[in-house]
């Protein structure tokens, strides 16, 4: 029980938290960046096998293979207090553009950091507009982030299926029906991942009725534009601070 409501918790904690996958963000300008050779160590293998999911190995690849790298990520989230929405465009650890939206709630928080400076606009501070001269690395933005999430909803029976013809550079598609231990009381338990040979989850959706709740939970990650993707300043932020640049005096820590 105590497990079940560690993960529980970890799930709540994403609200708090605080991409164009799942809509909202801004569009990003998309420049072809070289993507870095993966040695044989930072592959997928030992974490998937012909027929078993190692849950922790495979979270720790992911975290390998998305650590300096761009990407595009978006996020869905629904329980039965509504349903969030997160977009993240990274183009290097202090240089992304967040934001996340909860439906129906009239919530939404947008960051923008450049590695000199940290824009935020945050409806639930009454609105509140800051610029500081912290930046927050993108590990810092979400919480949970996305490879504990693997962890959590992979750590049960898995089925692995590799493509036919045993291509070593193929994505490989993983399936499960019966739910983590940290999960019961869970009824239609349905989990389905793509995971490329590097061992980045391109894609993971879950979803199943949480008896206890008595509710629906469904959660999606969905990455895209891996190593092809550069950040511009936002609309958001011209609009609020026009041509200021980073060192104008201006430009306070809170306005």
């Amino acid at each position: 029980m105590a497990g079940r409501v560690v993960i529980l918790l970890v799930l709540l904690l994403l609200v708090f938290a605080g991409c164009g996958a799942f809509g909202g963000a801004e569009r990003q300008t998309v420049t072809p960046v070289p993507v870095p050779e993966q040695s044989q160590d930072d592959r997928v293998e030992p974490a998937l096998t012909e027929d078993a999911v190692d849950a922790r190995r495979l979270a720790a690849a992911h975290r390998r293979a998305t650590r300096n790298r761009s990407y595009v990520l978006g996020m869905r989230l629904s329980l039965e207090w509504g349903t969030q929405i997160v977009n993240l465009v990274v183009e290097d650890r202090y240089h992304y553009q967040f934001r996340t939206e909860i439906l129906d709630q009239n919530y939404t928080k947008q960051v923008y950091t450049n590695g000199n400076r940290r824009y935020v606009y945050d409806v639930r501070a009454q609105g509140a507009w800051t610029a500081t001269r912290r930046p927050t690395p993108v590990s810092g933005v979400l919480d949970p982030d996305p490879a504990r999430l693997i962890e959590a909803y992979l750590a049960t029976n898995v089925s692995v299926e590799r493509p036919r013809d045993d291509c070593d550079t193929c994505r490989v598609t993983l399936t499960a029906t019966d739910p983590p231990a940290a999960f019961e009381p869970a009824d239609n338990y349905s989990a389905r991942a793509t995971v490329r040979p590097d061992g980045l989850v391109r894609s993971l959706t879950v979803s199943y009725w949480d008896r206890s709740r008595n509710s629906l939970v469904s959660y999606e990650i969905r990455y895209s534009a891996v190593g092809e993707t550069t950040v511009s300043r936002p609309t958001w932020v011209r609009k609020r601070w026009g041509n200021a640049t980073d060192s104008d005096p201006e430009l306070s820590d809170s306005q």
